[in-house]
């Protein structure tokens, strides 16, 4: 924390703020790139939206699908936290996993055989630029100061700002639909 004209208020870092919603509806029209340059095919933002999809909207079923469908065991849950975790190096793409989510978290085109993980830009952005997703991101990705605010369904997930919603067990009817 620290004083800024009387004002006491946290200290707040530029990240990227990622509407999960938003991306999925125009996934298919929008062309994001991204300036890592080991990415094979600029894709740094699928695997952003992987991580955020099983850490906020995944609904940890009880008997988890997608885990048992992976012939490859390259999905698991982690039992500490009930989030799946995709291990890059044993997947093959074969999309089982995608196919048996009864829900549709996993989306298909996030599931490329090679995969490659954002690094935020971190360290290759000069003063004042934005990252290369943000600007070809359709608005679905921004970048600056963003607050946690789970009213608005905006939820702080590591170094990332995102908003979906999230499904919450408790809230579910008996069909386990939000």
């Amino acid at each position: 924390m620290y004083r800024q004209s009387g004002i006491r208020r946290k200290n707040l870092a530029k990240t990227l703020f990622i509407d999960l919603d938003e991306i999925s509806q125009k996934w298919k029209n929008l062309d994001i790139k991204c300036s890592y340059p080991y990415h094979f095919k600029n894709n740094g933002i699928l695997s952003l939206r992987e991580w955020l999809a099983f850490q906020v909207i995944c609904r940890k079923c009880e008997d988890y699908p997608c885990v048992n469908a992976c012939r490859y065991d390259a999905l698991e849950r982690v039992e500490e936290t009930g989030i799946n975790v995709r291990n890059d190096c044993l997947c093959v793409s074969c999309k089982s996993c995608a196919i048996a989510c009864p829900f549709g978290v996993i989306y298909m085109e996030i599931l490329p055989f090679l995969t490659f993980h954002c690094d935020l830009c971190k360290g290759r952005l000069k003063e004042g630029e934005e990252p290369l997703c943000v600007k070809t991101g359709g608005g679905a990705i921004k970048y600056g100061e963003f607050k946690e605010d789970r009213a608005q369904n905006i939820y702080k997930v590591g170094e990332v700002v995102v908003k979906a919603r999230p499904w919450k067990k408790e809230l579910a009817g008996e069909k386990g639909e939000q």
